[in-house]
């Protein structure tokens, strides 16, 4: 059999069955490790989660490996267009019309790290998705010292899949997503609104409206994917930012594919609301699994905030679970952990199997802070009007 011909590679139950065997002896589900037995974790977590564990700041316990399988309209997309989509020169792939664009990504591939990137970038994702949302800033005694209330929504135009539709205006346009964002507290910045439109193509620049309700005036402007969130209140860039957890460009990056690994990550959580504990009330109490993930090294090619970035990514999904940052000197940084939650337990799924983003933390050990991200209500929808993303909508709704 050709490599052509072979079966899509995806991740399926009996592989995550033996994921879960392969470590039954020493972490099963029920299993609690923190600092007195650390050891038994030690092969399947990173040394900088390794060592807050080992340093008592925060308790892992181990629930069953969970089997998320992709959608069929989504398995379907991929089968249909696999053979005709390629990368070009790092600003859009051709060909692509749905589905996982490399579902086989080959270690001797020099590009197999931009493959695992679209990947990322076109991962199953319902057309639109709404929230409310907290961003906090917490320090080392569990102290809230600065916090944003808002809501959140964003909707997809293109690449859709099974019954859901591509919207005919934004595909003209070539918008790919717009999501938006509008402030309700503190009180000074009640009724500040956000939307960003991204483009398919990378080679068109991100474009972001501002509604500031103080002096009634909209700036237009291109989004800077590299400011920090909440202008620099959070040690979180606004391409990592939420819901989605990489909203930047692929191109201005070196990115290079670590192959599939076994390791303990943060599991689907199976409950409505996330909460946090452990040192500073900054880790998620959600319970981890082991899984299949997909490890890429991301290198800024030019001036970047982080010299180097680390993504763990769900193989099944391909939602990112974990990311790891240095700095100039090649010293880690910061530590993110971020959360999705078992659809058949986040009502707003309406039944949909697609992770839903509950919540998020970077922390800064050196800083001693944590930026929070923390969702209520996730809700997918089948029914948003793309005038929500409008500048009329921002008129009509802002304060």
């Amino acid at each position: 059999m050709t490599r052509r011909s072979r079966p899509l590679v995806m991740v399926t139950a009996s592989v995550l069955l033996l994921v879960a065997r392969s470590y039954a002896d020493t972490i099963t589900p029920g299993t609690t490790i923190d600092q007195h037995n650390w050891q038994v974790a030690e092969q399947v977590l990173p040394p900088e989660i390794l060592r807050p564990l080992q340093a008592g700041e925060f308790v892992i316990t181990v629930q069953e490996t969970t089997d998320f399988p992709v959608r069929q309209p989504y398995l379907a997309a991929t089968e249909a267009n696999t053979s005709q989509v390629a990368l070009d020169g790092g600003m859009r792939i051709t060909g692509y019309t749905g589905g996982r664009p490399f579902p086989v990504i080959d270690m001797a591939d020099p590009r197999a790290g931009e493959k695992a990137a679209w990947n990322w970038r076109y991962r199953d994702v319902p057309k639109a998705l709404a929230m409310s949302v907290a961003m906090q800033s917490v320090n080392e005694n569990g102290t809230v010292t600065m916090q944003n209330l808002g809501r959140m929504q964003g909707r997809y135009g293109l690449h859709r899949v099974g019954e859901e539709q591509n919207d005919p205006e934004w595909q003209d346009r070539g918008i790919y997503m717009k999501s938006a964002f509008q402030l309700v507290a503190p009180a000074d910045q009640e009724g500040q609104m956000r939307i960003v439109t991204q483009f398919d193509d990378m080679a068109s620049t991100q474009e972001e409206m501002v509604y500031n309700p103080q002096n009634r005036r909209i700036r237009k402007s291109y989004a800077n994917v590299l400011a920090l969130m909440g202008g620099g209140r959070y040690e979180v860039l606004n391409e990592e930012q939420p819901p989605i957890f990489f909203n930047g460009y692929i191109h201005p990056y070196h990115w290079t594919y670590k192959g599939e690994e076994t390791r303990l990550v943060p599991g689907f959580l199976r409950a409505e609301h996330l909460t946090f504990g452990g040192k500073g009330n900054w880790y998620p109490n959600v319970p981890w699994e082991l899984r299949r993930v997909v490890v890429v090294e991301v290198l800024p090619k030019g001036s970047h905030p982080y010299a180097k970035r680390v993504f763990y990514l769900d193989a099944q999904t391909y939602a990112p679970v974990c990311s790891l940052s240095y700095n100039t000197q090649g010293e880690f940084v910061r530590l993110g952990l971020i959360i999705h939650g078992h659809p058949e337990f986040v009502p707003g799924a309406h039944g949909k199997q697609l992770p839903a983003p509950m919540g998020a933390v970077w922390i800064n050990p050196a800083r001693a802070q944590a930026s929070q991200f923390i969702a209520t209500r996730p809700t997918f929808k089948d029914d948003d009007s793309p005038r929500r993303y409008e500048l009329m909508e921002l008129l009509r709704r802002g304060k």
